[in-house]
């Protein structure tokens, strides 16, 4: 029985130590004594009192050794039944009250007795413990599954057993009935007969129901319906979106069907280092476990989970003979004071790991728990991955809603179907729009100057960048914008959807608009040294005409040449007023969209003449598609009258003037490109800065203000102006540039045409 217990319930190879070696040396040699001498037991005699023994000298050692046995047996019990936990403690707890209670009685009556009295009347009493031993046993094997046992009972014999147990019952009844009425010696009458059918009948189906029901509960175990558990979990699984609740829901079916000591779930954390602890919670009365709050990635629960891919349990890591790593894992999960681990797979890979108690009924984990654990933690798995995905979506969001609101530009994003998917608050305050009123419009109702752009690029899927518009505002007043749009794709590079963002420029305008007026002031005074010098030359000559007009007024030729002179030098006075005029002249508030082809053909058609009479080839290329810029067209007309005029008194007769239009991007935007390349002596490096500055000119006759206009209506028109050497080397090239109309200038255009 020392042995049994030393070894039991899970130890598969017999113990070494020393006490064990001295109690099975000791019992060996009584074996032999109580077999071949009479030194134990000297004989044994039959009396009427039953069967009386005499004993031997060393019936005294054989008394302490089974005493010394005993004590061994109950101390191992005890420090093992400590040191235990969950079903290995269960079985331990009935095996000590199954042997500790007849065993005690039979240790009195056939040793201690005996040996105190010397007589052995009551040994014949001690094989009587016995029963009792085997059938608490029994029960334990029955209601706790002693030893892993697993009775089978089929439920006929169930049923049958409770008939015969009502049956007897009613028999006793019945007696009890026939004596109380009729006396012990009387038949029973043919009422009495029928009061008793009668009351059989109507008691005696609940009684055999309540009886098979107790029977059922005593016999079997408590069960669960494993489909509908289940179905219940996935529905509710598959339709929470929360980490949290998703996890006390599995907790609280995973409590309610197996009734754990405890359980808890830990997830790998973003830097895949470590494991953390996202839920713990035990049973109601239970003691909170000291787990620890992290597992590292060397952890061997994990490193056994990610292996085998299948629920480690403890007992069947200490029961068979098994690799290194799940021993180890084994050891781990007691020390965690789990009983089972069960990994959350995602993706073929380990991501977490749930980690359940022992059972508070002490069962062992069966297959069925085993099953039905596996199939929830991998419904369980897929549950908290779309949690977290759900999560990191709603975190994402939250970002993007957190950037976009504090941003001074305005966003507003269109899905695929054109509708309006997101937008901020700037772009109410642009727009005039609230986000309820935006997010319920399509990209047609969205004002044209940010609607065209966004369905442009939703079919095209290319971005436009930088594009300056405006937006209508109160009292008849627009807003300036730069907008630019992208494309949004999926991972396959399908467009999804596409974003514009707008910013307000009234600001940036009116800083411009003070910077023009700063470089006019700064420059006023070189501009009123130079026309007082241009108008001083011509009054010069008027006012010496003027003073020799009395001595010679009687002189006709005097007088000829007076008025030519005067009339001449008026005229150039007034020429040179009316080109400061245009100098300052400002580009009006709204401009169509004018296609530069036109102006450059209309210039070029009236400087026909003055090319014939210099001898002046023209090599045009205008392309064959509109170039529509926001430009006045009186205005583009002067600009290129100021260039081809510059080109042609550069040249000498017999040059070549090349007009060429060409489209360029800039940070993504379309630009409308114009060279104006003549055959001229060229302009050199070191006074290209200085070309475009009023009253700035190499002629010996030129006023300086040719291309100090033609700046001035570039920047007025949002274009660029520069010099640069030809690819020939020979000449100048005049690069004028200006930003490709939109759409809404377009429309203007062709309002006004056809009005």
């Amino acid at each position: 029985m020392a042995l049994f217990i030393k070894t039991f319930p899970f130890e598969n190879s017999l113990p070494a130590s020393w006490p064990v070696r001295i109690l099975g040396a000791t019992v060996s040699a009584l074996a032999l004594f109580s077999l071949f001498t009479p030194w134990i037991v000297t004989s044994a005699t039959r009396t009427p009192q039953g069967r009386t023994l005499t004993y031997g000298p060393l019936y005294d050692a054989f008394a302490a050794y089974v005493l010394c046995c005993a004590g061994y047996s109950v101390l191992t019990l005890i420090r093992k039944t400590r040191s235990a936990r969950g079903a290995e403690r269960q079985h331990l707890k009935f095996l000590f009250v199954a042997l500790l209670v007849p065993g005690t009685c039979a240790i009195v009556t056939n040793l201690i007795v005996p040996l105190i009295t010397g007589s052995s009347a009551l040994s014949q009493y001690g094989p009587l413990f016995s029963v009792v031993m085997i059938a608490m046993i029994a029960h334990a094997i029955i209601r706790h599954r002693l030893m892993d046992i697993r009775l089978v009972i089929r439920q006929g014999v169930v049923y049958v057993c409770a008939i015969g147990a009502a049956a007897a019952l009613f028999f006793v009844l019945a007696e009890i009935f026939h004596r109380t009425i009729s006396g012990e010696n009387q038949n029973i009458s043919l009422l009495e007969a029928f009061i008793l059918a009668v009351v059989v009948a109507i008691i005696f189906q609940p009684l055999r129901t309540w009886m098979n029901a107790s029977f059922n509960h005593y016999l079997y175990r408590n069960t669960y319906d494993y489909q509908n558990i289940l179905r219940e979990a996935s529905r509710t699984l598959s339709t929470t979106l929360a980490l949290k609740p998703l996890m006390e829901y599995l907790a609280s079916v995973v409590d309610r069907t197996l009734q754990v000591e405890y359980i808890a779930v830990y997830l790998m954390d973003q830097s895949g280092r470590r494991l953390s602890c996202q839920f713990y919670r035990a049973a109601q009365g239970q003691a909170p476990m000291g787990i620890p709050l992290f597992l590292s990635r060397s952890s061997a629960i994990l490193a056994c989970l990610s292996e085998f891919r299948a629920p480690l349990v403890r007992e069947d890591a200490g029961r068979h003979s098994m690799a290194d790593m799940i021993v180890s894992a084994a050891g781990e999960l007691t020390s965690l004071g789990g009983e089972v681990a069960l990994p959350l797979m995602t993706d073929q890979a380990v991501e977490g790991i749930v980690i359940l108690g022992p059972k508070r009924s002490g069962d062992p984990f069966f297959g069925q728990d085993l099953d039905l654990l596996s199939t929830l933690i991998a419904q369980a798995a897929v549950a908290m991955r779309n949690a977290q995905l759900y999560q990191q979506v709603v975190l994402a969001n939250e970002y993007v809603e957190n950037i976009i609101r504090t941003m001074d530009s305005g966003v507003i994003t269109i899905d695929s179907t054109g509708t309006v998917a997101l937008c901020n608050s700037t772009a109410e305050k642009l727009t005039g729009l609230s986000r309820g009123r935006l997010a319920s419009l399509r990209v047609e109702a969205l004002p044209p100057s940010l609607g065209s752009q966004l369905r442009a690029t939703l079919g095209d899927g290319h971005p436009r960048l930088q594009v300056e518009t405006s937006l209508p505002g109160e009292n008849d007043r627009r807003t300036p914008l730069v907008c630019s749009t992208s494309a949004l794709r999926d991972e396959q590079g399908t467009i999804i959807g596409a974003l514009v963002v707008f910013s307000d420029l009234s600001k940036i305008k009116a800083l411009e608009n003070e910077k023009r007026r700063a470089e006019r002031l700064a420059s006023f005074g070189a501009l009123v040294s130079g026309i007082a010098h241009e108008i001083k030359n011509p009054l010069v000559a008027i006012k010496t005409f003027a003073e020799l007009l009395p001595e010679r007024f009687s002189d006709s030729d005097f007088r000829d040449d007076f008025s030519k002179v005067v009339g001449s030098e008026i005229d150039r006075i007034d020429g040179l007023v009316g080109r400061l005029r245009s100098l300052g002249a400002p580009a009006p508030d709204v401009v169509a969209a004018t296609d530069l082809r036109e102006p450059i053909s209309d210039t070029l058609s009236l400087l026909r003449a003055q090319f014939e009479h210099t001898h002046t080839a023209v090599e045009r290329d205008l392309g064959s598609s509109p170039a529509f810029v926001a430009v006045d067209p009186a205005q583009a007309k002067q600009l290129f009258l100021n260039l081809f005029l510059n080109a042609v008194e550069a040249m000498d007769s017999g040059g070549q003037l090349s007009v060429n239009i060409s489209r360029t991007y800039r940070q993504g935007a379309p630009w409308i490109q114009v060279a104006v390349t003549d055959t001229g002596p060229g302009i050199p490096e070191s006074i290209r800065a200085q070309v475009f500055e009023p009253f700035f000119t190499t002629k010996a006759r030129g006023s300086g203000l040719g291309l100090a206009i033609c700046r001035s209506i570039a920047d007025a028109h949002k274009g660029m102006l520069r010099v640069e050497s030809p690819s020939s080397g020979v000449g100048t090239t005049i690069i004028v540039e200006f930003p490709e109309a939109n759409a809404e200038a377009r429309l203007k255009q062709q309002s006004a045409m056809l009005h």
